[in-house]
């Protein structure tokens, strides 16, 4: 299942957070497909695959300490307009 994760940040958390993403190595059972830095700073955003919620939790609880993480599972807009049509909506 693919997620899209949003972490937040105070600017002077910043040091700190660069410092979490020199030493980012996802644990095993997550797939980083792509990621991204806003760069008026203070947000960045991360799409990966993984179906165990054990390596969810190893990848996110780390940075909670400086980090405001949300999460949520996507997909594809043509994957899901095939989905609802074949539901009938």
């Amino acid at each position: 299942m693919l997620f899209l994760s949003i972490s937040t940040w105070q600017p002077e958390e910043s040091d700190q957070v660069i410092e979490h993403f020199k030493k980012l190595r996802p644990p095993a059972g997550v797939n980083i497909m792509n990621q991204w830095v806003d760069i008026s700073g203070g947000r960045y955003f991360i799409l990966y695959e993984t179906n165990d919620a054990k390596a969810f939790a190893e990848f996110n609880l780390p940075w909670s300490d400086i980090c405001y993480i949300e999460s949520c599972p996507v997909m594809e807009s043509t994957d899901f307009i095939k989905l609802m049509s074949s539901k009938g909506v």
